[in-house]
């Protein structure tokens, strides 16, 4: 009787599946399958090395080390040909490396195991031939011997923190995020720096997503960029914004039509502060980058949102994602020197761009708008799946302020939504949802809320009745639309439940926004039977 071929037997003869399968154990399990037989040896070794274990471990695959009194570290052997014949098993597999100077000792290599490092190291190899992405956090001055033996042309991604002295570091790469150690940094004159970070990109003909500091590049460097039609994505602020995809087709289509001068002309990211926006839109540049996707402006000075608001909404007609936030964490700015508020007769210009996908407004103090401003509104971004209209506001109400109301106008004309959140007065009663009353499209997920004005059960009940049952409401003190450039968004936006800046009537309404999500999700079954009497009643 022939043997029956089983399931088992078949993953364990199956490659993919078992890789696929290593990539959820632990190191420590990862390191028994690595004993136990050739096969499973292979599968280990990639799911332990892939993101590599840190500079130092990775030196000591090559040969044991001795450290001195002082700690330093040199290898305790002569290195062979066969010593790099083991480490080429585990260097291989390395595909990511991550280096901080806190945490991995490389600068106490002592400057013999450098040389006996660099006389040993086979001719026409490089010490991880696999790696594509290196994040190096570093500020000391004897990072470039480190660094540059890392450095490869199959390389393609690399964050660097280094020293202003050490931007000399040039590679084939396709993705540069560099941030610096400015602590001194402005012991030296701005437009020399400048000058030397453009030298630096010069050195990178193949970038497609540069992220640096605003600081670090002029509009001069901007301007000499856009000759490179490699260039994808461009970041020059603090944080970034979560992009749209479009399909390549829709973008060739638009190319035909498009007889702009051919600058920049595979940009479709763009981050900059309303400064250097403003400068740049009177450049040749200024309506030209007509493949801009996503465009994120962060305002530095109040008077500022008028201008950019206008200018994006000419130049820019097809933009998908747009985020106008104002820079409150930035230590020079502070939340006083914004004063004003959102108008209709600022958003006015927006309303010819239809095809917006995601809208994000950010501004410290709530909108002067009515809930007929906001039904004008809705009605004039069908596309919409993304909206955010002052939702971290927490300052003086004005007297013309969106009630819960405003709501339905968006819930009957924006039907693609995913998320919403708008700066509300929740204590004014909205009017009973009557049965014939169109409720949001399945697609929300997610309305956004901080502390804005709240009245008491109405809430509730109200969304309860024109939100989908899986939408929740969600709080934060910043927009989930922005992903940071370089550290963690925590570095620059208090917790949620820091009293940082607020005072007690936000409080008091911030946590009565917390009550209002467990309450709405606590209805998510009397919600569903709702909606799916209302479904039946629209059919019949």
């Amino acid at each position: 009787m022939s043997q029956r071929y089983t399931a088992l037997q078949a993953f364990w003869e199956t490659p993919e599946l078992i890789a696929i399968c290593f990539d959820f154990l632990d190191n420590g399990t990862l390191s028994a399958c690595a004993r136990l037989s050739k096969r499973l040896s292979e599968h280990a070794l990639d799911a332990l090395y892939r993101d590599g274990p840190g500079y130092v471990r990775m030196l000591k695959l090559l040969g044991d080390m001795d450290e001195d009194e002082e700690g330093m570290l040199s290898f305790h052997d002569d290195i062979t040909p066969a010593h790099w014949d083991r480490f080429r098993h585990y260097s291989s597999r390395v595909q990511a490396l991550a280096v901080d100077s806190l945490d991995d000792p490389f600068q106490c290599l002592t400057s013999s195991a450098m040389v006996d490092l660099l006389t040993t190291l086979p001719p026409g190899e490089v010490l991880l031939p696999s790696l594509r992405r290196l994040h190096w956090e570093d500020a000391s001055w004897r990072t470039t011997p480190f660094i540059t033996i890392l450095l490869h042309e199959r390389l393609q991604v690399i964050h660097l923190t280094i020293e202003e002295s050490d931007m000399e570091l040039i590679a084939e790469l396709n993705t540069l995020h560099l941030k610096i150690n400015n602590s001194h940094l402005w012991d030296y004159d701005a437009e020399d720096i400048q000058k030397a970070i453009a030298e630096v990109l010069r050195g990178f003909p193949c970038l497609q997503s540069i992220a640096l500091p605003a600081c670090l590049a002029s509009i001069d460097t901007i301007c000499s960029l856009s000759r490179n039609a490699n260039i994808v994505r461009l970041w020059l602020t603090t944080f970034a914004i979560r992009e749209t995809k479009v399909d390549e087709r829709e973008r060739q289509r638009e190319k035909i039509c498009d007889r702009s001068p051919e600058t920049f002309a595979g940009l479709r990211a763009l981050s900059l502060d309303s400064t250097t926006f403003i400068g740049l839109s009177k450049t040749f540049l200024g309506g030209n980058m007509t493949g801009l996707v996503s465009l994120h402006v962060e305002i530095s000075e109040e008077n500022h949102l008028p201008t950019c608001l206008t200018f994006v909404s000419t130049a820019y007609p097809n933009l998908r994602d747009l985020v106008v936030i104002y820079a409150m964490w930035n230590p020079q700015l502070a939340r006083s020197s914004f004063k004003g508020t959102l108008t209709m007769d600022m958003l006015e210009p927006l309303l010819s761009m239809r095809r917006l996908e995601s809208l994000v407004l950010d501004h410290p103090e709530p909108p002067e708008l009515s809930d007929a401003d906001l039904a004008r509104f809705a009605r004039s971004f069908p596309e919409l799946r993304h909206l955010e209209l002052c939702v971290h506001a927490w300052g003086l109400r004005p007297e013309k302020i969106p009630t819960l109301s405003c709501l339905l106008s968006f819930a009957e004309h924006c039907r693609k939504l995913i998320s919403i959140g708008i700066y509300m007065d929740a204590a004014v009663r909205p009017p009973i949802v009557g049965p014939d009353q169109k409720a949001f499209a399945s697609s929300l997920r997610v309305m956004q809320v901080f502390c804005s004005v709240i009245g008491d059960n109405h809430v509730v009940d109200y969304l309860a009745a024109i939100l989908p049952s899986d939408a929740e409401l969600t709080q934060s003190r910043y927009s989930s639309r922005l992903v940071p450039v370089t550290g963690e968004l925590s570095d620059h936006f208090p917790t949620l439940y820091s009293n940082d800046g607020l005072e007690i009537p936000h409080i008091v309404w911030r946590d009565k926004w917390r009550s209002a999500s467990f309450l709405l999700a606590d209805l998510r079954n009397v919600r569903y039977l709702a909606a799916h009497g209302r479904k039946k009643n629209e059919e019949a």
